[in-house]
């Protein structure tokens, strides 16, 4: 079985740091361990103890809402030792977390929830932002949580889209008189 450049504890949490300095977002664990798998000599339970020792000596924040950021500390302890992980693995690293860094901005902009209405139905909540802030926010009304979370998934997959169309009929329907 071949073995990879990643070998023992400290090893990991370089690669950890490395990952987490060039994310522009926070991210969670499940895909902060899709991203340090570039490498054959890592596994889940090393992935798993270099992360909680991470967090215990401060190198590493985890959030209320379980998302992982790297702190000062990590960043620039990070930064001294980045060049002991093989170049290899740093130019994996580097085209997986770029394409990360491109879902995470698509989540961070695109955005629909679910509030329950005391009426009943459910309030599905749409919003879509750039790099500037918010484009649009639309509240839609549902008549139960599945059709609520129909709309809200097919607003995620294509919010251009709806933004787009909206934006065609207001401004055509101007142009009409």
């Amino acid at each position: 079985m071949p073995r990879g450049f990643i070998r023992g504890p400290l090893d990991v949490r370089l690669l950890l740091l490395y990952i987490l300095a060039r994310l522009t977002l926070p991210i969670d664990r499940d895909h902060l361990l899709d991203l340090a798998l570039c490498d054959e000599g890592m596994d889940y339970f090393q992935f798993t103890e270099a992360l909680t020792s991470l967090i215990n000596t401060g190198h590493v924040q985890e959030d209320e809402n379980h998302l992982l950021t790297i702190t000062q500390k990590g960043r620039a302890n990070g930064s001294v030792c980045e060049d002991e992980l093989a170049y290899s693995v740093r130019l994996k690293c580097d085209r997986s977390t770029a394409e990360m860094n491109k879902i995470l901005q698509r989540q961070n902009q695109v955005r629909a929830s679910l509030l329950p209405r005391p009426d009943g139905g459910v309030t599905v909540r749409m919003a879509l932002d750039d790099d500037t802030g918010n484009l649009m926010t639309l509240e839609m009304l549902a008549p139960d949580q599945k059709e609520g979370e129909r709309l809200a998934a097919a607003f995620r997959d294509r919010p251009d889209i709806l933004y787009n169309t909206l934006l065609s009929v207001l401004l055509d329907g101007q142009k009409d008189g």
